[in-house]
């Protein structure tokens, strides 16, 4: 089953990348640095001034090999993970139970979803057990050096995710409270600092935020040339009202897991890309057994300690409440749990039971993968091209493709589908209207003296906008300030329409396969006049 689910996966290791944050950023980033020849600050919150770790992995894989060998370096660390859970579940059960887990692991929906594209959260996962693995190794020389090795892992993650934070301070709470905590903590702090600070750092230069916007809104920054106060709380009111649906009560902590499990709210996600059903199986058999002094050690205790302040920190925080935003300390919850409940049957004669459930999420995880992979299965088997590929999967990318071949040299092209940047291998500016305030393309923006100096500032010479802007019953009276701006300045012949294209929007890329209808739309690209521009 294991070899079956790998092959799948290679199918979509060596089809091209089509997840949207995957074009938007996680691939975009790299393939510009290396485009450009160095590594560029992107004034950009989430997906611009963050962590970059990983991100430095993915430009060495396209360096070396292009696109191909960038989707398989995915394809493989998404698989490293599974292999340590492995390792450490095997410690404590049969080579078949270890397998069993790993392989419940392996296609996990939130695995499934981010393994084989750029997401960070399944390769953040190898660090945490990683850490939390030098952190209860039962080696009794050198424990110096083990908490140094957890630290550098503990590290990595910080340097790849905002969240690794959370996690250090997890981990670091966890091992003042043991034995030798001080001394220990304070090895594993400065290993930790040593490789993960280089990217804060690099923040701080640019912006005077080392993790950047987080400080600049809660301590409301003076004003600067790439945030701004009122921008910044713009930013935290659409981040509250799209990413936070539950209020941060002691009551939603508790019943999150629940919620999130059977997709009780579907705005965490839970069910489409969240961690699938097999804690809450094997949650009563563990419980029991942690019930028990015999059960209560550490390699068992130590994980869940970890992974419940984080979950604790994470949920309070603020941050967005996506559940596979917390696939990095998953692991944690499964290796502190499944030997317990594996132990814990066999004692009580109920291994008969607990097969036939893990056999259940087994057989329902692996047919869900089958669906998410019949679109990288049929790229394979088909004489499709990979333009064929992302004309199919992407909307718009029919227009990135054209205005990546066709616009003349000299030009920059400004656009506001984030998922075009992948594929779009030239001067370009992503319009972001949350995210950045460089050229504000917000729904309210009504002054459009303020937008043309601000993409005259970037030097760009085309716009990409979706809609049909040559309709008359497009210009009516219910359309944004913003869509009101962009109709003045084509009238004004500030915005020459050069070209429409027909595209479409996705409701799911998975259930496509599946027949799911597409929602037609146009996108419409533009080349700015100066001279009919508004001073």
């Amino acid at each position: 089953l294991v070899l079956v689910v790998v092959t799948i996966d290679i199918f979509e290791g060596i089809s091209p990348p089509a997840d949207a944050d995957t074009l938007a950023y996680h691939f975009a980033l790299p393939a510009d640095f290396i485009a450009a020849g160095q590594v560029s600050f992107v004034p950009r919150a989430v997906s611009g001034a963050i962590p970059l770790l990983m991100h430095m992995t993915y430009a060495s894989a396209f360096a070396m090999g292009g696109e191909v060998a960038l989707t398989l370096w995915v394809m493989v660390t998404g698989w490293a993970a599974s292999v340590v859970v492995y390792a450490f579940i095997r410690r404590h059960v049969s080579r078949s139970w270890a397998l069993t887990a790993a392989l419940i692991f392996l296609t996990t929906p939130a695995v499934l979803y981010g393994s084989g594209n750029g997401q960070v959260e399944i390769r953040s996962a190898l660090f945490v057990v990683a850490a939390v693995v030098f952190m209860i190794s039962r080696q009794q020389n050198g424990t110096a050096g083990q908490f140094v090795l957890g630290g550098l892992c503990a590290g990595f993650f910080v340097a790849t995710k905002y969240y690794g934070l959370i996690f250090l301070g997890a981990a670091g709470l966890v091992i003042l409270f043991q034995r030798g905590g001080l001394r220990n903590g304070l090895v594993f702090g400065m290993a930790a600092l040593l490789a993960g600070f280089q990217w804060y750092l690099w923040n701080w230069i640019h912006t005077g935020d080392p993790v950047f916007p987080t400080l600049t809104n809660l301590l409301q920054y003076p004003d600067s040339s790439i945030w701004t106060q009122e921008f910044g709380r713009y930013f935290s009111e659409i981040l509250a009202s799209g990413e936070l649906p539950l209020d941060r009560t002691l009551f939603n902590w508790l019943s999150y897991p629940v919620l999130s499990t059977f997709n009780l709210v579907e705005r965490l996600e839970g069910g489409r890309t969240g961690l699938g059903i097999i804690s809450i199986l094997i949650l009563p058999l563990a419980i029991y057994g942690l019930s028990r002094s015999e059960y209560r050690r550490r390699e068992f205790v130590v994980p869940l300690a970890v992974a419940l302040i984080f979950f604790t920190v994470w949920f309070f925080s603020g941050t967005t409440q996506r559940t596979r935003h917390l696939l990095p300390v998953y692991p944690l919850i499964l290796i502190g749990l499944f030997p317990v409940a594996v132990d814990v049957a066999r004692r009580m004669s109920l291994s008969f039971p607990l097969v036939a459930g893990l056999s259940a999420v087994v057989v329902i995880q692996i047919a869900g993968q089958f669906v998410f992979g019949v679109n990288y299965i049929t790229h394979i088997f088909s004489p499709e091209t990979r333009s064929a590929f992302y004309q199919r999967n992407v909307p718009g990318a029919n227009t990135a493709l054209w205005a990546a071949s066709e616009l003349p040299d000299e030009s920059k092209l400004g656009f506001t589908n984030r998922q075009l940047a992948y594929l779009l291998p030239i001067p370009s500016y992503l319009i972001h209207p949350h995210l950045q305030v460089l050229i504000d393309g917000r729904a309210s923006v009504k002054n459009e003296s303020v937008f043309v100096a601000q993409i005259k500032r970037q030097g760009i010479t085309h716009l990409l906008l979706p809609g049909d802007w040559g309709r008359k019953e497009a210009q009516s009276a219910d359309r944004s300030n913003f869509s009101r701006l962009v109709e003045r300045l084509i009238q004004q012949g500030c915005l020459k329409p050069l070209r429409e294209f027909d595209t479409f929007s996705i409701s799911s890329r998975t259930l496509r396969s599946f027949g799911a209808e597409d929602i037609k739309n146009k996108d419409t690209l533009f080349e700015l006049e100066p001279g009919r521009c508004p001073k």
